[in-house]
C-alpha cells in the first residue's frame, strides 16, 4: 500500500503532496493531471524494479522520456524530476513502513537520463513539501510494545529491494478495451488483468479455480449486470485456451466475444479486484466509460468493498484501488458512500518572483472551511454535480 506520494518535476507537477487511504477517488477536469498521478505512480514502481534511463524509454506512456520532465518558465525541461512514496511492505524483519524515491537528471539527447533511486524509513526522509508532515498511524500487527516492526531498524536499499519489487510489480493502470477483451487468452497465462485486459479469460480462469473467490466474484458480477445468470469457465486442454461463456437471462450463452462491451469492462475491474493471486494498488482510469449512469455507483460501491483495511494491508496483502474519474454521477457516488476519499485535482497558474507564469496541478478535498484554496468549499461540489448548470440559474 502507499500512504503518501510526492512528485516534484514531473509534467504538471511541482511540489505536490498526497496522503492515499486504501481507496482514493480523483475528481477532475480533463487535463487536471489525473492520469499524470496515475503514471506517475506506474513509473516510479518500474524505476524501482529497474533503475535505469532506459526504463523511462520503454515505460513512459503519452510522450517520450523528454516529455515528462516539467517545463520551467523558461520552456526548458527542469534539471531533475523526482517522485517518492511511502510504501509498507514486508521486511526481513517483520512490516515496514518505508520510504522509496526515485530522482531523474536530465541531459539532453543523446545522453542518457541519470536514474538514482534511495530506500529510507519514513521519518528518516530529508525532503517533504510539508514540513510539519508526519506519517499517519498505522494499526499494528500483535506486537504489545505498540510499534510497527522495523520502524527504528536502518533500512538498507538492498535489504528492502526484493520486497519493493515484489509490491510493485503489483502497481498497474487498468484501462480496459473491449476489443482486446474479445481475445482467447491461454491456460498458460498466469499475469495479472493487462492494462487492455487482453488476458481477461486467464484472469476468470484463475479466480473460478478458488471456489470462494468465484463465489464473491459472480455475486459482485450479478449485482451489477442483473440480466446475467450465469458465467462458465473451463480450461480447454487439446487447445490450450480459456473457454468463457456468459448466460443472460432468455437468451442463449455467449463468449466474450458477442457480449456488450460494458458487461466487459464490468468483468474485467471485477475480476482484477477479485483476483486472489495479484493483490496490490490497482489505478482504473474512469471506470464509468462505456457503462449505464446507473450502474456507476454500483461499480464504485463493489470496487471500495474489495479494499482491504489498514491492517490487511499492513501485513504486505491486501488490495488498494486509486480511480480517476470526470463523472458527476461517479462523484455524487463517491460523496454518499466514501467522502473522505473525494480529491479534487486541478491546475492553477502560479506567479514567482516575476517570472513568466505556468500551470501546475494541485490537490483539494472537500471542506467547509480552511486556507484559501486549499480545499473544495460545497458549493463548488454543488456547481460540479450540475454538469448543464440548472443550478446555475436557480433551478
Amino acid at each position: 500500500m502507499i500512504t503518501r506520494v510526492e512528485i516534484d518535476g514531473y509534467k504538471s507537477f511541482d511540489d505536490f503532496a498526497l496522503d492515499l487511504p486504501p481507496f482514493t477517488v480523483l475528481v477532475g477536469a480533463n487535463a487536471s493531471g489525473k492520469s499524470n498521478l496515475l503514471e506517475a505512480v506506474d513509473l516510479l514502481g518500474q524505476l524501482i524494479r529497474e533503475p535505469a534511463s532506459q526504463t523511462l524509454v520503454d515505460h513512459a506512456r503519452r510522450g517520450g522520456p523528454k516529455e515528462l520532465f516539467r517545463r520551467g518558465v523558461n520552456g526548458a525541461p527542469v534539471g531533475v524530476m523526482r517522485i517518492a512514496a511511502d510504501v509498507l511492505v514486508r521486511g526481513y524483519a517483520g512490516y515496514c513502513h518505508v520510504r522509496v524515491e526515485a530522482r531523474v537528471t536530465y541531459a539532453d539527447p543523446p545522453e542518457p537520463l541519470r536514474v538514482d533511486t534511495t530506500v529510507l524509513n519514513v521519518h528518516d526522509h530529508s525532503f517533504t513539501v510539508d514540513p510539519d508532515y508526519r506519517p499517519p498511524p498505522l494499526p499494528t500487527l500483535g506486537d504489545e510494545t505498540g510499534q510497527l516492526h522495523c520502524t527504528e531498524v536502518p533500512v538498507r536499499d538492498a535489504a528492502y529491494g526484493r520486497e519493493l519489487a515484489q509490491a510493485t510489480g503489483n502497481w498497474r493502470i487498468l484501462e480496459p478495451s473491449p476489443r482486446a477483451m474479445r481475445v482467447v487468452s491461454s491456460t498458460y497465462d498466469t499475469a495479472p488483468l493487462a492494462e487492455d485486459g487482453k488476458n481477461l479469460g486467464a484472469v476468470l480462469g484463475r479466480i473460478a479455480r478458488e471456489p470462494e473467490s468465484w463465489y464473491d466474484f459472480r455475486a459482485d458480477a450479478v449485482a451489477l449486470l442483473p440480466d446475467l445468470v450465469d458465467i462458465t469457465v473451463a480450461a480447454n486442454t487439446e487447445w490450450g485456451q480459456w473457454d468463457v461463456w456468459l448466460q443472460h437471462q432468455h437468451e442463449y450463452r455467449v463468449p466474450p466475444g458477442a457480449a456488450s462491451a460494458g458487461t466487459l469492462r464490468i468483468l474485467a475491474l471485477l475480476a482484477a479486484a477479485h483476483d486472489p493471486a495479484h493483490e496490490g494498488l490497482l489505478m482504473i482510469e474512469e471506470p464509468e466509460n462505456g457503462l449505464h449512469p446507473t450502474r456507476v455507483p454500483h461499480l464504485l460501491s463493489r470496487l471500495k468493498g474489495r479494499t482491504s483495511d489498514p491492517a490487511a494491508l499492513v501485513s504486505g496483502d491486501g488490495q488498494q484501488i486509486l480511480i480517476t474519474t470526470h463523472s458527476p454521477v461517479a462523484l455524487a457516488a463517491a460523496l454518499e458512500d466514501a467522502p473522505d476519499s473525494v480529491v479534487f485535482l486541478d491546475t492553477v497558474t502560479r506567479f514567482r518572483d516575476g517570472l513568466p507564469p505556468h500551470r501546475l496541478t494541485r490537490a483539494r478535498k472537500v471542506a467547509d472551511n480552511g486556507e484559501r484554496g486549499a480545499f473544495v468549499t460545497p458549493l463548488e461540489v454543488r456547481k460540479y454535480l450540475d454538469p448543464v448548470g440548472r443550478y446555475g440559474r436557480g433551478a
